[in-house]
């Protein structure tokens, strides 16, 4: 779902629309995150699968959070190319 998601913004056309689909992105990520830790809590998974997709989550949030800032770095710069032009 997460990748759909910049998929489908990035061909929005427009930094800003690229951005907004991004940060709906890390809210997906959120859910995932809380299913993550309900899992474990059930016991579904093991600490040790927990710990591995805690860094993932981590690292995909952390990965996202580094788009958005250079998408922005970019269209204030003038660099951003919308897709559709």
């Amino acid at each position: 779902m997460i990748s759909i998601k910049s998929g489908e913004g990035y061909k929005s056309g427009t930094a800003g629309s690229f951005i907004r689909y991004l940060n709906i992105s890390c809210g997906s990520l959120g859910e995932l995150k809380g299913d993550i830790d309900d899992c474990l809590q059930d016991k579904l998974i093991t600490q040790d699968e927990f710990n591995i997709l805690d860094k993932l989550s981590g690292t995909t949030d952390y990965l996202i959070q580094k788009m958005i800032k250079s998408i922005r770095e970019a269209e204030k710069s003038g660099k951003w190319k919308n897709f559709n032009s």
